[in-house]
Parts: structure tokens; sequence; C-alpha cells
């Protein structure tokens, strides 16, 4: 699911905004889930809850707070979210980079400009799923990047996840988050219920396998030749 918010405060802007996106999420065959904002301030009560956007387009020139001071303060809470800007006026460029904003599209929009660049940022947003490992808890969704975590261990019904600076843990099958952690290609199961990620073993004996972060987990004795292997061609493709 690929999830925009629009923020404008015309309304008649806005509507031709989400029927664009709409015609080219058809287009495209993309999985859409859009919302509309008329205010920064009614972006700001109603998103709080929401799982993250992929995608936020925004106009600079609302009214009381515009789009670029909007996208500052999602910026400062920790939002990775893509953004756009549509403004009237093109003097926002330098503003713009301090929040990575990706593209200015000037008034009045031009549909083949927006669904072009829709076109590259799905693209791209595909390519960085990849790179994820997305936890979800209740109704809160975290992206979390492979490269982040060290080791995922089944505790009973829960699943406890290490990773390099904090930790995670949940209630969820074990099963349904190893089909997400072979996506990357970089983890190997010791044992039943404990599954590494190789980027940090730092050393591997028969019975144990010792992390980067000074942690040592068990080997299983059946796998230590399969994971010896696994290792070797891991470092040997970096």
């Amino acid at each position: 699911m690929f999830r925009i918010a629009i923020c404008e405060d015309e309304k008649v802007i806005l509507d031709f905004e989400t029927t664009l996106v709409k015609e080219w999420a058809t287009g495209a065959g993309c999985p859409l889930e859009l919302d509309n904002y008329i205010s920064a301030e009614q972006f700001i009560f109603e998103s709080e809850d929401k799982a993250p956007y992929d995608l936020l387009i925004f106009d600079i020139q609302m009214k009381n707070m515009n789009g670029m001071e909007l996208a500052k303060k999602l910026r400062a809470r920790g939002c990775d979210s893509t953004i756009i800007f549509i403004t009237g006026v093109p003097d926002y460029a330098i503003e713009g980079y301090e929040v990575g904003a990706v593209r200015y599209i000037l008034k009045p929009v031009k549909p083949e400009v927006l669904k072009s660049l829709l076109d590259s940022i799905f693209s791209d947003c595909a390519k960085k799923a990849e790179s994820y490992f997305v936890f979800e808890q209740g109704t809160d969704v975290e992206r979390i990047p492979f490269e982040k975590i060290i080791y995922v261990e089944a505790c009973g019904h829960y699943v406890f996840l290490k990773c390099i600076d904090f930790e995670r843990e949940w209630k969820a099958s074990f099963s349904t988050i190893t089909v997400q952690m072979e996506k990357s290609g970089n983890f190997f199961c010791l044992k039943r219920g404990l599954i590494v990620n190789l980027e940090h073993v730092r050393q591997i004996t028969r019975t144990e396998c010792i992390m980067d972060n000074g942690e040592v987990l068990p080997v299983a004795r059946s796998t230590y030749k399969e994971l010896n292997e696994a290792f070797i061609d891991f470092f040997k493709q970096k």
C-alpha cells in the first residue's frame, strides 16, 4: 500500500491534485491510500495516530502554519516521508534542502509533471522497502533498517528484536517475521527460533556465534558447517 497525504488550503486545487493522484495510481496499478487535509493544523491533529505516509504533498503558502513550517515540524519529530512542495513562487529552494524536499512543482500543477514524479518516487519507495523490516504493533507501524538488526529470537508467543541501539518485543508468529528477514538475504537461522544478521557476526565456533556487540549466541550442531559457508560467502560479496 502506497500512502500519500495532500495538504492544501484551497479546496479547488486540493480536489484537482487528488484527482491527478488517483488517476496516476489507477494507471500505475498502485494500491493507494490517500488522505486530504485542508490546513497544516488539521494535518498535525488528525495524522498523529496514523501509520507513516510514504509521500507528503504540501502547499507552501497556506494560512497560519505554511507547508514549509509543517515539514520542519515533522522532520523534527523524526518523520522520514518523501516530500513534494507545491508553490506559486520559486523562492524556497534553500529551506527545502533543509527538510529534504525532493521537488518543487510550480502552480498551476501540470498533470504530466506530477504523474512523472509520482512514478519516480513510487519506484524509489519500492526499492527502499526492500531494505526495511516493517514492525507493526496494533495501529503503530515502524520501519527498521535491516542493517540495524543484530538478531531476532522467538520467546514463547513473543518475538524479541535486538538492534544496534534499541530493542523491540511484541506478540507475533516467528515464522511471519522470518519471511520478511529473507528479503535482505543477510540473515541465517542458528537454531529453531533464532536468526542472526551475518553483517553483525564477529566470530563463529562450532557451538557459538559471537556478535559484534559482544553477545554470544548458541549454534545448533547441525548448522555449523552451513553457517560457516554462509558467513564466508556473505563477506566475499561485500
